[in-house]
């Protein structure tokens, strides 16, 4: 597979969340909306997310289902690292894009 590069800044700030290990969707929804301020439809989200899957950056896998939860499954989903690797590579990148402009 070619390098790819975390270019968007949802991905950035998706994975930023993901670090910190292992999470379901609407838990990933509600951390973003903390973290960032900024709202996010579940149907972008998702997207968002399967195409990260798609690129390797992500692992997914389907949860237990409870009571609780009348039998549905939530879908948790997890860094891989290739995606630790791309998510570095931008933050270099970012790093020294807005350094240069922040230290010049």
């Amino acid at each position: 597979m070619a390098k790819q590069q975390m270019r968007s800044q949802r991905n950035t700030e998706l994975f930023a969340i993901l670090m910190n290990g292992e999470r379901y969707g609407l838990d990933i929804r509600k951390e973003y909306q903390k973290r960032f301020g900024k709202e996010l439809p579940l149907g972008s989200l998702y997207v968002t997310l399967d195409r990260m899957e798609d690129k390797g950056w992500l692992k997914s896998r389907m949860g237990e289902s409870g009571p609780d939860r009348r039998g549905r499954r939530r879908k948790y989903y997890r860094t891989t690292a290739s995606g630790k690797r791309s998510f570095d590579a931008a933050a270099v990148i970012q790093m020294s894009v807005f350094g240069g402009l922040i230290n010049g």
